[in-house]
Protein backbone atom coordinates (compact mmCIF):
# COMPACT_ATOMS: atom_id res chain seq x y z
CA UNK A 1 0.00 0.00 0.00
CA UNK A 2 3.08 2.55 0.73
CA UNK A 3 4.25 1.37 -3.09
CA UNK A 4 0.53 2.42 -4.27
CA UNK A 5 0.90 6.14 -2.61
CA UNK A 6 4.23 6.14 -3.78
CA UNK A 7 3.49 5.11 -7.71
CA UNK A 8 2.95 8.66 -8.33
CA UNK A 9 6.05 10.42 -7.46
CA UNK A 10 9.01 8.58 -8.67
CA UNK A 11 10.13 11.36 -10.78
CA UNK A 12 12.03 12.54 -7.19
CA UNK A 13 15.16 10.01 -7.02
CA UNK A 14 14.54 9.32 -3.21
CA UNK A 15 11.11 8.06 -4.09
CA UNK A 16 12.37 6.07 -7.02
CA UNK A 17 15.11 4.16 -4.99
CA UNK A 18 12.31 3.27 -2.15
CA UNK A 19 10.13 1.83 -5.10
CA UNK A 20 12.76 0.25 -6.56
CA UNK A 21 13.35 -1.61 -3.26
CA UNK A 22 10.14 -2.45 -2.12
CA UNK A 23 9.60 -4.30 -5.69
CA UNK A 24 13.00 -6.16 -4.64
CA UNK A 25 11.56 -7.32 -0.64
CA UNK A 26 8.04 -7.97 -2.78
CA UNK A 27 9.66 -10.33 -4.66
CA UNK A 28 11.63 -11.95 -1.93
CA UNK A 29 8.11 -12.35 0.14
CA UNK A 30 6.06 -13.83 -2.18
CA UNK A 31 5.86 -17.66 -1.32
CA UNK A 32 5.62 -20.76 -3.56
CA UNK A 33 2.01 -20.61 -4.53
CA UNK A 34 2.13 -17.21 -5.65
CA UNK A 35 0.62 -14.88 -2.43
CA UNK A 36 1.30 -13.32 0.84
CA UNK A 37 1.47 -14.06 4.29
CA UNK A 38 -0.07 -11.69 7.07
CA UNK A 39 0.58 -12.93 10.96
CA UNK A 40 1.60 -16.50 9.67
CA UNK A 41 -1.28 -17.11 7.36
CA UNK A 42 -1.19 -16.65 3.47
CA UNK A 43 -4.62 -14.72 2.70
CA UNK A 44 -6.12 -13.14 0.14
CA UNK A 45 -5.83 -9.05 1.31
CA UNK A 46 -1.89 -9.22 1.24
CA UNK A 47 -1.65 -10.92 -2.62
CA UNK A 48 -5.01 -7.94 -3.30
CA UNK A 49 -2.90 -5.01 -2.43
CA UNK A 50 0.70 -6.19 -4.36
CA UNK A 51 -1.42 -6.80 -7.65
CA UNK A 52 -2.72 -3.52 -7.21
CA UNK A 53 0.82 -1.87 -5.96
CA UNK A 54 1.94 -3.41 -9.45
CA UNK A 55 -0.64 -2.13 -11.34
CA UNK A 56 0.02 1.43 -10.29
CA UNK A 57 3.72 0.71 -10.66
CA UNK A 58 2.94 -0.36 -14.38
CA UNK A 59 4.34 -3.95 -13.60
CA UNK A 60 3.03 -6.67 -15.76
CA UNK A 61 1.42 -9.12 -13.37
CA UNK A 62 3.88 -12.23 -15.31
CA UNK A 63 6.63 -10.55 -14.57
CA UNK A 64 9.05 -12.88 -13.79
CA UNK A 65 9.92 -11.64 -10.55
CA UNK A 66 6.43 -12.42 -9.18
CA UNK A 67 5.87 -15.64 -10.92
CA UNK A 68 6.56 -18.38 -8.04
CA UNK A 69 6.74 -22.32 -8.72
CA UNK A 70 4.79 -21.13 -12.00
CA UNK A 71 1.78 -19.42 -9.83
CA UNK A 72 1.32 -15.71 -10.76
CA UNK A 73 -0.44 -13.52 -8.38
CA UNK A 74 -3.49 -13.69 -10.14
CA UNK A 75 -3.41 -17.34 -9.60
CA UNK A 76 -3.20 -16.89 -5.87
CA UNK A 77 -5.88 -14.36 -6.00
CA UNK A 78 -8.51 -16.83 -7.81
CA UNK A 79 -7.36 -19.29 -5.32
CA UNK A 80 -9.33 -17.84 -2.92
CA UNK A 81 -12.63 -17.55 -4.69
CA UNK A 82 -15.71 -19.26 -3.96
CA UNK A 83 -18.30 -20.48 -6.11
CA UNK A 84 -20.72 -17.58 -5.42
CA UNK A 85 -18.11 -15.33 -6.90
CA UNK A 86 -16.92 -13.99 -3.12
CA UNK A 87 -13.50 -14.32 -1.73
CA UNK A 88 -12.31 -16.45 1.21
CA UNK A 89 -9.76 -14.46 3.55
CA UNK A 90 -7.95 -17.42 3.93
CA UNK A 91 -7.78 -20.78 2.37
CA UNK A 92 -9.09 -22.34 5.60
CA UNK A 93 -12.24 -20.69 5.54
CA UNK A 94 -11.56 -18.00 8.54
CA UNK A 95 -11.96 -14.58 8.78
CA UNK A 96 -13.51 -11.84 7.11
CA UNK A 97 -15.15 -13.00 3.59
CA UNK A 98 -16.56 -9.27 3.00
CA UNK A 99 -13.77 -7.55 3.54
CA UNK A 100 -11.80 -10.02 1.23
CA UNK A 101 -14.26 -9.73 -1.48
CA UNK A 102 -14.08 -5.97 -1.89
CA UNK A 103 -10.41 -6.24 -2.04
CA UNK A 104 -10.42 -8.97 -4.63
CA UNK A 105 -12.68 -7.19 -6.33
CA UNK A 106 -10.91 -4.16 -6.89
CA UNK A 107 -7.73 -6.00 -7.67
CA UNK A 108 -9.20 -7.81 -10.65
CA UNK A 109 -10.59 -4.05 -11.74
CA UNK A 110 -7.02 -3.23 -11.05
CA UNK A 111 -5.42 -5.94 -13.64
CA UNK A 112 -8.26 -5.87 -16.20
CA UNK A 113 -7.54 -1.63 -16.64
CA UNK A 114 -3.47 -2.77 -16.70
CA UNK A 115 -4.52 -5.42 -19.34
CA UNK A 116 -6.66 -2.68 -21.29
CA UNK A 117 -4.12 -0.22 -21.15
CA UNK A 118 -6.65 2.31 -18.97
CA UNK A 119 -5.62 4.41 -16.61
CA UNK A 120 -4.53 2.45 -13.28
CA UNK A 121 -6.83 1.99 -10.06
CA UNK A 122 -5.98 5.33 -8.42
CA UNK A 123 -5.30 8.39 -11.43
CA UNK A 124 -8.90 8.21 -12.45
CA UNK A 125 -7.67 10.50 -15.27
CA UNK A 126 -10.31 8.56 -17.94
CA UNK A 127 -13.56 9.10 -14.81
CA UNK A 128 -16.89 10.48 -16.44
CA UNK A 129 -18.14 12.82 -13.74
CA UNK A 130 -21.57 11.17 -12.27
CA UNK A 131 -24.50 13.43 -12.57
CA UNK A 132 -25.87 15.39 -9.83
CA UNK A 133 -28.29 13.92 -8.22
CA UNK A 134 -31.41 15.82 -7.09
CA UNK A 135 -31.23 17.30 -3.30
CA UNK A 136 -32.20 14.93 -0.60
CA UNK A 137 -34.34 16.44 1.91
CA UNK A 138 -32.56 16.95 5.32
CA UNK A 139 -33.41 14.63 7.85
CA UNK A 140 -35.82 15.90 10.75
CA UNK A 141 -34.36 17.41 13.88
CA UNK A 142 -34.01 14.94 16.71
CA UNK A 143 -37.04 15.46 19.16
CA UNK A 144 -33.60 15.06 21.59
CA UNK A 145 -36.07 12.77 23.85
CA UNK A 146 -34.73 9.24 22.93
CA UNK A 147 -35.92 6.87 20.63
CA UNK A 148 -39.20 5.01 20.97
CA UNK A 149 -37.66 1.74 22.03
CA UNK A 150 -35.88 3.17 25.02
CA UNK A 151 -36.24 1.58 28.53
CA UNK A 152 -38.72 4.22 30.47
CA UNK A 153 -35.55 4.65 33.31
CA UNK A 154 -33.32 6.07 30.67
CA UNK A 155 -33.91 9.90 30.59
CA UNK A 156 -32.54 12.71 28.78
CA UNK A 157 -29.57 14.65 31.01
CA UNK A 158 -30.13 18.40 30.15
CA UNK A 159 -27.25 21.04 30.00
CA UNK A 160 -26.79 22.51 33.76
CA UNK A 161 -23.45 24.10 33.31
CA UNK A 162 -23.41 25.08 29.74
CA UNK A 163 -19.80 26.21 28.56
CA UNK A 164 -18.06 24.29 31.00
CA UNK A 165 -14.02 23.88 29.23
CA UNK A 166 -11.11 22.62 30.88
CA UNK A 167 -7.61 23.98 29.88
CA UNK A 168 -6.17 20.68 29.26
CA UNK A 169 -8.54 20.01 26.45
CA UNK A 170 -8.13 23.09 23.95
CA UNK A 171 -7.46 21.72 20.92
CA UNK A 172 -8.01 18.13 21.89
CA UNK A 173 -9.34 15.68 19.81
CA UNK A 174 -12.43 14.56 21.79
CA UNK A 175 -12.94 18.62 22.88
CA UNK A 176 -16.61 18.63 21.79
CA UNK A 177 -17.61 15.36 23.59
CA UNK A 178 -15.86 16.50 26.72
CA UNK A 179 -17.15 19.33 26.70
CA UNK A 180 -20.73 18.14 25.79
CA UNK A 181 -20.56 15.69 28.65
CA UNK A 182 -19.09 18.06 31.34
CA UNK A 183 -21.45 20.41 30.18
CA UNK A 184 -24.57 17.61 32.07
CA UNK A 185 -22.43 16.97 34.58
CA UNK A 186 -21.84 13.32 33.16
CA UNK A 187 -17.98 13.67 33.17
CA UNK A 188 -16.27 16.21 35.56
CA UNK A 189 -12.68 17.16 36.27
CA UNK A 190 -9.95 17.02 39.04
CA UNK A 191 -8.44 21.02 40.72
CA UNK A 192 -9.67 22.68 37.20
CA UNK A 193 -8.18 20.56 34.52
CA UNK A 194 -9.71 17.18 33.06
CA UNK A 195 -6.92 14.84 32.62
CA UNK A 196 -8.38 13.53 29.20
CA UNK A 197 -5.41 10.75 28.79
CA UNK A 198 -5.89 9.42 32.05
CA UNK A 199 -7.27 6.24 33.17
CA UNK A 200 -10.62 5.28 35.09
CA UNK A 201 -11.38 2.57 37.61
CA UNK A 202 -14.93 0.35 36.72
CA UNK A 203 -16.71 2.25 39.56
CA UNK A 204 -15.78 5.67 38.05
CA UNK A 205 -17.14 4.04 34.29
CA UNK A 206 -20.22 3.17 35.97
CA UNK A 207 -21.26 5.57 37.79
CA UNK A 208 -20.70 7.86 34.09
CA UNK A 209 -22.90 5.46 32.06
CA UNK A 210 -25.48 5.92 34.81
CA UNK A 211 -25.24 9.81 35.08
CA UNK A 212 -25.50 9.62 31.44
CA UNK A 213 -28.41 7.63 30.96
CA UNK A 214 -30.37 9.57 33.54
CA UNK A 215 -30.96 6.62 35.74
CA UNK A 216 -32.21 6.84 39.55
CA UNK A 217 -29.42 5.57 41.75
CA UNK A 218 -29.98 2.72 43.50
CA UNK A 219 -28.69 1.03 47.42
CA UNK A 220 -25.98 -1.74 45.94
CA UNK A 221 -26.06 -4.81 47.71
CA UNK A 222 -24.59 -6.93 45.47
CA UNK A 223 -21.42 -7.29 45.45
CA UNK A 224 -19.04 -7.93 49.26
CA UNK A 225 -16.34 -5.41 47.79
CA UNK A 226 -19.13 -2.12 47.26
CA UNK A 227 -19.91 -1.03 50.54
CA UNK A 228 -22.92 0.98 50.89
CA UNK A 229 -21.01 4.30 52.25
CA UNK A 230 -18.96 4.22 49.44
CA UNK A 231 -20.04 7.18 46.75
CA UNK A 232 -20.03 4.87 44.07
CA UNK A 233 -22.05 2.09 45.76
CA UNK A 234 -25.54 3.65 44.31
CA UNK A 235 -24.34 3.83 40.55
CA UNK A 236 -23.02 0.65 40.82
CA UNK A 237 -26.76 -0.72 42.40
CA UNK A 238 -28.27 1.44 39.19
CA UNK A 239 -25.99 -0.44 36.42
CA UNK A 240 -26.33 -3.86 37.93
CA UNK A 241 -30.37 -3.02 38.18
CA UNK A 242 -30.09 -2.33 34.79
CA UNK A 243 -28.39 -4.79 33.33
CA UNK A 244 -25.37 -2.69 32.43
CA UNK A 245 -22.79 -4.73 34.62
CA UNK A 246 -22.70 -8.41 35.59
CA UNK A 247 -19.68 -8.35 38.35
CA UNK A 248 -15.98 -9.70 37.86
CA UNK A 249 -17.48 -12.79 39.71
CA UNK A 250 -21.03 -13.15 41.02
CA UNK A 251 -19.85 -11.45 44.29
CA UNK A 252 -17.01 -9.16 43.47
CA UNK A 253 -17.18 -6.19 41.33
CA UNK A 254 -13.19 -5.14 41.79
CA UNK A 255 -14.27 -1.36 41.60
CA UNK A 256 -11.29 0.52 42.40
CA UNK A 257 -9.85 -2.02 39.05
CA UNK A 258 -8.95 0.14 36.00
CA UNK A 259 -11.67 -0.21 33.19
CA UNK A 260 -9.84 -1.83 29.66
CA UNK A 261 -11.56 -1.05 26.20
CA UNK A 262 -13.26 -3.98 25.96
CA UNK A 263 -15.09 -3.93 29.28
CA UNK A 264 -16.04 -0.20 28.89
CA UNK A 265 -17.30 -1.40 25.30
CA UNK A 266 -19.44 -4.15 26.82
CA UNK A 267 -21.03 -1.66 29.48
CA UNK A 268 -21.63 0.98 26.30
CA UNK A 269 -23.04 -1.62 24.17
CA UNK A 270 -25.55 -2.99 27.51
CA UNK A 271 -26.25 1.05 27.77
CA UNK A 272 -27.31 1.32 24.57
CA UNK A 273 -29.60 -1.50 24.31
CA UNK A 274 -31.74 0.21 27.22
CA UNK A 275 -31.89 3.47 24.85
CA UNK A 276 -33.58 1.56 22.13
CA UNK A 277 -30.72 0.74 19.99
CA UNK A 278 -30.92 -2.55 18.32
CA UNK A 279 -27.52 -4.41 18.92
CA UNK A 280 -28.18 -7.36 17.72
CA UNK A 281 -25.56 -8.66 14.91
CA UNK A 282 -25.18 -11.85 12.65
CA UNK A 283 -22.18 -13.75 13.51
CA UNK A 284 -21.01 -13.17 9.50
CA UNK A 285 -21.88 -9.12 10.02
CA UNK A 286 -19.99 -8.92 13.35
CA UNK A 287 -17.06 -10.92 11.98
CA UNK A 288 -16.73 -8.48 8.95
CA UNK A 289 -16.41 -5.19 11.18
CA UNK A 290 -13.94 -6.69 13.67
CA UNK A 291 -12.11 -8.52 11.10
CA UNK A 292 -10.62 -5.39 9.80
CA UNK A 293 -8.39 -4.83 12.95
CA UNK A 294 -5.22 -6.24 13.14
CA UNK A 295 -5.59 -7.35 16.53
CA UNK A 296 -9.20 -8.66 16.25
CA UNK A 297 -7.81 -11.83 17.20
CA UNK A 298 -6.56 -10.72 20.89
CA UNK A 299 -10.16 -9.74 22.05
CA UNK A 300 -12.33 -11.79 24.61
CA UNK A 301 -14.86 -13.77 23.36
CA UNK A 302 -17.20 -12.29 25.61
CA UNK A 303 -16.64 -8.96 24.20
CA UNK A 304 -16.90 -9.30 20.22
CA UNK A 305 -20.45 -8.71 19.95
CA UNK A 306 -20.17 -5.63 22.24
CA UNK A 307 -16.93 -4.20 20.49
CA UNK A 308 -18.53 -5.36 16.76
CA UNK A 309 -21.65 -2.85 17.84
CA UNK A 310 -19.67 -0.39 19.03
CA UNK A 311 -17.95 0.68 15.65
CA UNK A 312 -20.33 -0.59 13.46
CA UNK A 313 -22.73 1.82 14.89
CA UNK A 314 -19.35 4.67 15.26
CA UNK A 315 -19.53 4.57 19.25
CA UNK A 316 -16.16 3.40 18.52
CA UNK A 317 -14.40 5.06 15.68
CA UNK A 318 -13.70 2.86 12.77
CA UNK A 319 -10.89 4.62 11.70
CA UNK A 320 -8.54 3.02 14.38
CA UNK A 321 -5.92 0.53 13.47
CA UNK A 322 -5.92 -1.61 16.17
CA UNK A 323 -8.61 -2.21 19.05
CA UNK A 324 -5.94 -2.90 21.74
CA UNK A 325 -8.55 -4.51 23.63
CA UNK A 326 -7.05 -5.30 26.92
CA UNK A 327 -5.40 -1.92 27.04
CA UNK A 328 -6.73 0.68 29.66
CA UNK A 329 -9.80 2.99 28.77
CA UNK A 330 -8.71 6.88 28.86
CA UNK A 331 -11.04 9.72 30.22
CA UNK A 332 -11.10 11.20 26.66
CA UNK A 333 -12.12 8.02 24.84
CA UNK A 334 -15.04 7.60 27.18
CA UNK A 335 -16.42 10.89 26.96
CA UNK A 336 -16.53 10.19 22.68
CA UNK A 337 -18.16 7.16 23.58
CA UNK A 338 -20.68 8.16 25.47
CA UNK A 339 -21.22 11.45 23.44
CA UNK A 340 -21.41 9.19 19.79
CA UNK A 341 -23.92 6.85 22.31
CA UNK A 342 -26.12 9.65 23.41
CA UNK A 343 -26.17 11.07 19.85
CA UNK A 344 -27.13 7.54 18.26
CA UNK A 345 -30.04 7.46 21.18
CA UNK A 346 -31.24 11.03 20.13
CA UNK A 347 -30.56 11.78 23.47
CA UNK A 348 -28.54 15.33 23.12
Amino acid sequence: MALQALAKYQDQRQVKNAVEDGVICLSRMQDREGGYSSWGVGNCESCAQVIVALCELGIDLEDSRFVKNGNTLLDNLLSFRQRDGSFLHTADRSGDTQMASEQGFYAIAAALRSVRGESSLYRMTDAVPAAQPDKVPAAPASSGNGLAGKDPAVQKTSVTAPGTTFPDIIGHANQTAIEAMASRGIITGSDGVFLPDNTMTRAEFAAIVVRALGLTSETAAQFTDVSAGQWYAPFVGAAYKHGMITGTTTTTFNPTGTIKREDAAVMVARAAKLCGLDTEMEASAMRNVLAQFTDYIRTSEYARASLAFCYHTDILSQSDLDIRPGEAVKRCEVAQMLYNLLGAAELL
